[in-house]
């Protein structure tokens, strides 16, 4: 993946660019979703959410696990069943781990568009600013109305549940080109992609957005 002593010595001077909003912008970012979506803890379930989550007998306990397992998305089912041994019937811890997914990929969001932006291609441009323009960048996102859907219906977890997955399989990659230990970071892109495609098929795409990340941003060509 390229130059990596290059891109070890852009990362350890990136060490000191915009340190204030690196610290405050994950906060940043959870106060917005927080703030936007505070109202989404007393939604019910709407429409699939009754034949997913209500119905759905075998998320209705934590065990044997291969019941739980056994579907088409395993990973929701698995994350269903947990939020049902909480609180059962009663939508709000559904809706709270929602607002959490949520978060965690406006965060994820947050790393990818920084770090990308302090790669080689277009740190002279934008490098200076980097942490500033990802921040303002990752707000927009999380704040952003056709958000709405996969934030407060529940069973839409789905895809921001693999959304999230697949923003951390990118950012684990672009990790591990600018990490003295890149094999910690593969690792972790291999193991979110997994968990990705036991979320959504649509994962599956998710290998070839990272080929095209390195060829166009860290290599630059397709040679």
């Amino acid at each position: 993946m390229g130059n990596r002593e290059e891109r070890l010595e852009v990362e350890d001077r990136a060490v000191a660019d915009g340190c204030g909003l690196r610290i405050l912008g994950p906060a940043f970012i959870a106060l917005a979703v927080l703030l936007v979506y505070a109202n989404s803890f007393s939604g019910v379930f709407l429409l699939d959410d009754t034949r997913a989550i209500v119905e759905n007998r075998h998320i209705h306990h934590l065990g044997p696990p291969w019941e739980i397992l056994s579907g088409p998305r395993p990973v929701v089912d698995l994350s269903l069943a947990v939020n049902y041994a909480i609180s059962g019937a009663n939508p709000w811890s559904y809706h709270a781990v929602n607002l959490a997914v949520h978060i965690l990929a406006g965060l994820a969001l947050f790393g990818i568009i920084r770090r990308t932006l302090l790669m080689p291609p277009l740190r002279d441009r934008f490098g200076k600013n980097a942490t500033a323009l990802a921040l303002l960048c990752a707000l927009l996102w999380v704040v952003h109305p056709i958000q709405t859907g996969a934030v407060t219906y529940v069973i839409q977890r789905a895809e921001s549940l693999m959304g999230l997955f697949y923003l951390l399989t990118l950012y684990c990659a672009i990790g591990g080109v600018s990490s003295r230990r890149p094999g910690r970071w593969y690792a972790a892109a291999i193991i979110c992609c997994a968990l990705g495609m036991g979320t959504k098929e649509v994962m599956a795409t998710a290998p070839l957005m990272v080929l095209l990340y390195d060829r166009l941003v860290l290599a630059g060509s397709f040679e």
